[in-house]
């Protein structure tokens, strides 16, 4: 993970990557949004590598904006997104990982002490039956279509402060995990122990579940984020704003709505006479290798090395499946992946291992979304609290009137 020195630089660093004297890299603090931080006993700052990168690839790409982008910015303090690393409200992801719980990092999220208290939601009558009858939908259409009753029997979804938005969200979270492994009704449990619990899991896979799950939380503004800050925008309750992302995130072009391709390579690397077989063929059909990003019409790379998520996530994996069969299949076949495409094994692909050995068949994705929930309830608490109405405008491209 990067150091304090990798993350800052001093300001005659910082003016001699944006090609300027040190007066102009002061003005730029001001106007072009340079963050800095004071050096103790003296009067010197440093300044944020990540926003001299952003400023000199903007200079690069002689777009004449400065490095600003196009559009509309969003606004927010509670993911920071950098080349090298991951950070939820200026706290490193391993960090987290390695000391706090899912409710934890959750309720320092929502900056609400105490959200997953001891009450659940009051459940929606015939709740049994109409999960009987959606029993062959996936667990995603459960939850679109059973948060909507629950909100009509919780008025205090209604509640939009920033208390309300992540009491209702605990209640939301604790809801979709509980359609994970098939219950009928939410736990107050920590999440991993009653996920684990439930699918008959010790504690070693508690634990993988409770590090999966903080590394799931939030990337930013992906595509089902901002879709869910444009639907709080409008004033909707934590019930929508997740069902907004649910629906979002199946997608076919973001990554979560390529999990069914994801799926299929992960279930012929571990049925393969030879794991790499499969990598292979999927190579020679157009250079597109679920997992792996290797077509440029479906990658967005936002890591400059590989995604820090997907770091953790390994090196968990390393430990506790290191004579795993399964798992030395697929060793072998994301060295060869990686070597054909060079880019390394997206986070995806590992979220999905972890659920198929959690035996979530066909819906390996699903406990990942148990997660993104409770980044999108912040996010979503955050537009609506903060953040004035917006109304986009759209840039005219047709026909011009006769």
């Amino acid at each position: 993970m990067p150091n304090q020195d990798e993350l800052y630089l001093s300001a005659e660093e910082a003016a001699g990557l944006l090609g300027v004297n040190l007066p102009t890299l002061y003005a730029y603090v001001g106007r072009k949004n340079i963050r800095s931080i004071k050096v103790e006993g003296s009067r010197k700052r440093r300044y944020w590598a990540a926003d001299i990168q952003r400023l000199t690839k903007g200079a690069k790409a002689g777009d004449g904006s400065g490095g600003k982008r196009n559009g509309a910015d969003s606004y927010s303090s509670l993911t920071l997104l950098t080349e090298n690393g991951l950070y939820y409200r200026g706290r490193d992801i391993h960090e987290l990982v390695e000391t706090a719980t899912v409710e934890e990092v959750a309720e320092m999220f929502w900056q609400v002490p105490g959200a997953f208290g001891t009450s659940l939601p009051h459940m929606p009558a015939g709740v049994e039956q109409l999960l009987e009858l959606y029993a062959h939908t996936t667990v995603i259409e459960k939850a679109i279509a059973l948060f909507p009753l629950v909100e009509r029997e919780n008025p205090k979804a209604f509640d939009l402060s920033p208390e309300g938005y992540a009491r209702t969200g605990a209640d939301v979270v604790r809801w979709l995990a509980a359609l994970v492994v098939g219950a009928t009704a939410p736990d107050t449990r920590p999440l991993h122990e009653f996920i684990a619990s439930s699918r008959g899991l010790d504690q070693r896979f508690a634990d993988l579940i409770r590090r999966m799950l903080i590394l799931c939380i939030d990337h930013e503004l992906d595509h089902s984020t901002y879709s869910v800050r444009a639907a709080a925008n409008t004033g909707v309750t934590p019930y929508y704003a997740a069902i907004t992302g649910l629906a979002t995130a199946r997608g076919r072009r973001v990554a979560y709505g390529r999990n069914e391709a994801v799926s299929h390579l992960l279930e012929d690397i571990c049925n393969a006479k030879d794991p790499a077989e499969p990598i292979l063929q999927y190579y020679s059909q157009g250079g597109d290798i679920p997992g792996f990003c290797a077509n440029a019409h479906t990658a967005h790379h936002v890591h400059s090395i590989a995604d820090p998520r997907a770091i953790s996530l390994k090196n968990t994996l390393d430990r506790m499946f290191a004579d795993d069969p399964e798992y030395l299949r697929l060793l072998k076949a994301m060295k060869v992946a990686e070597e054909l495409v060079q880019r390394p094994v997206e986070f995806i692909l590992l979220v999905s291992f972890v659920g198929r050995k959690l035996n979530l068949g066909g819906q390996e994705l699903a406990l990942a979304a148990v997660a993104r929930l409770i980044g999108w309830i912040a996010h979503a608490s955050e537009q609506y609290n903060q953040q004035p109405l917006v109304r986009h405008r759209a840039r005219y491209t047709g026909a011009l009137p006769g």
